[in-house]
């Protein structure tokens, strides 16, 4: 699984991504910004974390955390 950057989603705004993040940890349903397919819980059953999230079609992973994190050392 390759990990998703900040940079490779291509969002125009800080705003855009942290409304992205928010979509996330709360559990709605989000398309993947790259292939448009429903992104899924990476850890379902063993952690119930719901800061990481996976495509399986184009097999990326995103890491909310991560991402939040270069979201601000950009600043």
């Amino acid at each position: 699984m390759n990990r998703v950057t900040l940079k490779e989603l291509n969002m125009n705004s800080r705003q855009e991504v942290i409304s992205f993040l928010k979509k996330l940890w709360s559990e709605e349903e989000v398309d993947c910004p790259f292939c448009g397919e429903k992104l899924e819980l990476l850890h379902k059953k063993a952690k119930k974390d719901n800061s990481d999230w996976q495509c399986k079609r184009c097999n990326k992973t995103f890491k909310a955390l991560y991402l939040l994190d270069e979201l601000n050392d950009k600043l």
